[in-house]
């Protein structure tokens, strides 16, 4: 599959099909407003470069508008929901190496926990609380959370250079979004549209600890007279770790092609292909952190028999995410909307374990197997034991047609989607290097007696999905008055088969979940108005829900299948206010979620391996108030400001055999109670500069509140220059700045726990600690020069 995707994309070059890179435009235009939460708007794509232009080709540009508010980080909404926007100026002026999660830092309610300065590794981001993998992700239409574990990595979606806007809808998903596990919102992104001419980009840049980073585009502009244009886009970092050994380093493809029919119909096609090596960093816990602080890591030398030795977690990935979203307008009243999409992955989360030779289990059975080739049985030999995933394959499409009539606007659809999700925890040798003999770890790996492939973990699960909404948008007073009302039913089935020895072969789960919405927005006049709404979400278990792992030394079940785990359900209620004006925008939104098995994801450590699994928590109530601030340009100055307080609780004691712990009212897990974000952007037109410092509460890592990570302060800035223009080109240099002043600190809990000390249960039984919470380590001071042209 990847090798006809890349086919696809050598085609489109030798046919001259292929468009390209950017830079700044000082054109003063308006954020075109959101339409509402009911349906999701189609994508707010930047002009082209060169459209309506005549004579010599200009170099090629995006549009970056100085003037929209607050340095980008705010856009014009109009919409029933709370929504968080940044846009091309913001992306522009950041370190071209961030992740989105990242980007999305200083929006309200985002608590960003980084791990390396420059964005390579994906850490993690929490909404009003929630989790990442309780938020959907998609790009141009294609679901982007993993379909077994929801989770995100967003290391491996876009190049920043390629990527228009960034949307965060804090509260619900849209009614066509096409996610299941998304009960904590929805984040849509969108690529910038190919030139009309034929053009490029060039840059590089080069950063602390020998950071580099290459990235060439190429815009086809129109070929002949057909109207399709397209881009495609290739970079290459190389990261090596601010702590401890190793380095990561990937190449990334980016690709649209597009037409625009007469009678405003839009076809698009986009491809993006990422290849990456990682080593994972250590997440410490608590008392590794006081006492080694930065030095918390896998071992950087060998040493026989010992898992901690850093080759031993390198990561290989490769992704490939394909959309075609085709927009038809039929007719003034008819329109269709149909996105078919395609997602592939294969990589391996790496990691190591010592085996006794007369004890090596497969599933529950215990083999006696000469795992050294030395011709004795009783050796305790180190094997690399990755959980690999072989592949994922999943096809898609997302269909919706809508008829306005009157004051009213209906929209109907389907989603559908079918996965088949491999995954596989094989043994294979250690190099002679102390490293794997296979970084994959699908090849050379120990056999049993009858040729079958010895693991710990075999399994393949099968979901489909089926999803069915009907929406209605009225309009009334001239559009002062807009209401929204919608339903969708969504059907979920999993079926697991497991090939380890002794395991049950086959199990599955069900869900029906019926989500409504409600939600209206009424305007004042053209500087205030009002907006709320109810809705409901849901979150169906992830597929660890139908395997028992295992232990690979002892054979010991690790976690415990659960498929009859119940799907997580929240109503979520919002009232809010904004004013815009020509200066200044603002909003304020108070925010309440009721949840009902609340599913909280966790890192636990297996055969050496940090893997996802997910607790039930039970009941939770979670409300607070999101405010945002920014202005449109005074004397070249757009500051900005956000900030969140929120106030969530646990409504439920937590089972441990047949005692409960005393969690009730406490404060949930990686849920500060306050954040604030402020920026301040200086743009004119020549020189730019910007600073963004974000402060971070204290925040709980046990549901006992028995252990938290304190709260942190985090600082970036950013200064550029414009050069005038030499023939068609016109450099651009960039100068990034992360975590001014080195502030070490935990930037987040990564692994959680019910406890970390000894309780008395409520019925009065003493329940030891139920696990070790682990954390994330922010990234170091680093810096970042970029220069770049447009051609």
């Amino acid at each position: 599959m990847m090798k006809r995707c890349l086919l696809l994309v050598a085609t489109a070059l030798a046919s001259g099909a292929m468009p390209g890179l950017a830079h700044a435009d000082t054109r003063d235009t308006q954020d075109a407003a959101h339409r509402g939460a009911a349906v999701s708007a189609p994508p707010r794509v930047a002009s082209a470069a060169g459209k309506g232009r005549s004579g010599a080709k200009a170099a090629e540009e995006i549009s970056v508008v100085r003037q929209s508010v607050g340095g980008g980080r705010m856009t014009v909404q109009n919409g029933v929901r709370n929504r968080s926007e940044v846009t091309r100026d913001f992306i522009a002026k950041q370190s071209p190496t961030p992740n989105v999660f990242r980007l999305m830092a200083s929006m309200p309610g985002a608590n960003v926990a980084s791990a390396d300065p420059y964005g390579m590794v994906s850490g993690n981001i929490t909404v009003r609380g929630m989790n990442s993998d309780q938020i959907g992700f998609t790009l141009e239409g294609a679901p982007l959370n993993d379909i077994g574990s929801y989770m995100a990595f967003p290391t491996e979606w876009v190049d920043s250079e390629n990527l228009n806007q960034v949307t965060m809808q804090q509260g619900s998903a849209n009614l066509d979004s096409p996610v299941i596990g998304a009960s904590g919102g929805i984040t849509t992104m969108s690529l910038i549209d190919p030139a009309e001419t034929f053009g490029g980009t060039v840059a590089g840049s080069y950063g602390s600890y020998h950071t580099h980073r290459e990235f060439v585009r190429l815009n086809s502009g129109l070929i002949g007279h057909s109207g399709v244009r397209a881009f495609v886009s290739w970079s290459h970092l190389e990261e090596p770790h601010f702590r401890g050994a190793g380095d990561d380093h990937k190449q990334h493809i980016d690709f649209k092609m597009l037409k625009e029919w007469d009678g405003g119909s839009r076809s698009s096609l986009v491809l993006t292909f990422d290849d990456s090596m990682k080593v994972a960093y250590l997440s410490p816990t608590l008392a590794q952190w006081q006492q080694l602080g930065r030095d918390a890591n896998y071992a950087e030398n060998y040493a026989p028999n010992s898992t901690s030795y850093w080759k031993l977690h390198q990561s290989p990935y490769r992704v490939i995410v394909m959309s075609a979203p085709q927009k038809i307008v039929i007719s003034d009243h008819v329109g269709l909307d149909v996105t078919p999409y395609f997602y592939w992955n294969s990589g391996t989360i790496a990691s190591a374990s010592v085996l006794s030779e007369r004890a090596v289990y497969a599933g529950t059975r215990r083999y006696a197997i000469d795992l050294n080739n030395n011709g004795v049985i009783g050796d305790r030999v180190l094997m690399y034991t990755p959980f690999g995933t072989p592949y994922v394959y999943r096809p898609g499409v997302v269909s919706k047609i809508h008829v306005d009539f009157g004051h009213h606007s209906l929209v109907f659809g389907d989603w559908y989607d079918w996965s088949r999700e491999r995954m596989v925890n094989p043994y294979s040798m250690i190099g002679a290097n102390g490293g794997p003999a296979n970084v994959w770890g699908f090849q050379g790996n120990v056999t049993l007696p009858d040729g079958t492939r010895l693991a710990s973990y075999d399994n393949l699960t099968v979901t489909q999905v089926n999803s069915l909404f009907f929406g209605d948008s009225y309009a009334a007073l001239g559009d002062r008055l807009h209401l929204e009302a919608g339903i969708k039913e969504t059907m979920v089935a999993r079926t697991g088969y497991n090939y380890l020895p002794g395991a049950q072969y086959r199990s599955g789960t069900n869900a029906a979940v019926t989500t409504p919405n409600l939600g209206g927005r009424y305007r004042f006049d053209a500087h205030h108005q009002i907006f709320g709404g109810v809705a409901t979400n849901f979150r169906t278990p992830t597929l660890n829900a139908l395997y028992n792992t295992y232990s690979a030394s002892t054979g010991a079940i690790t976690t415990l299948a659960n498929p009859g785990q119940k799907t997580e359900y929240s109503i979520e209620e919002e009232i809010g206010y904004r004013y815009q004006s020509d200066v200044l925008n603002g909003s304020v939104t108070f925010f309440n979620y009721n949840f009902t098995n609340r599913q909280v994801a966790t890192q636990v450590v297996i055969n050496n391996a940090q893997i996802t699994q997910n607790i039930n928590a039970g009941g939770q109530t979670s409300r607070g108030v999101d405010v945002e601030l920014g202005t449109r340009p005074w004397h070249h100055v757009r500051p900005y400001v956000s900030a969140e307080y929120l106030n969530a609780r646990i409504d439920s004691n937590y089972q441990v055999g047949a005692d409960f712990l005393p969690t009730r009212g406490k404060q949930a897990v990686r849920s500060p109670n306050v954040q604030a974000a402020v920026g301040l952007d200086y743009d004119d037109g020549t020189y730019f500069a910007g600073v963004q410092v974000k402060y971070v509460g204290r925040q709980f890592s046990t549901f006992m509140n028995d252990q938290a990570m304190p709260g942190y302060v985090d600082a970036d800035m950013n200064f550029g220059y414009r050069a005038p223009k030499l023939w068609r080109a016109r450099p651009e240099f960039r100068l990034n700045l992360m975590n001014v002043g080195d502030n070490k600190y935990l930037s987040g809990p990564a692994g959680i726990a019910p406890s970390a000390r000894a309780t008395r249960g409520i019925y009065g039984t003493m329940i030891g600690a139920t696990g070790t919470p682990t954390y994330y380590v922010a990234g170091g001071f680093a810096a970042i020069i970029t220069a770049s042209t447009g051609f």
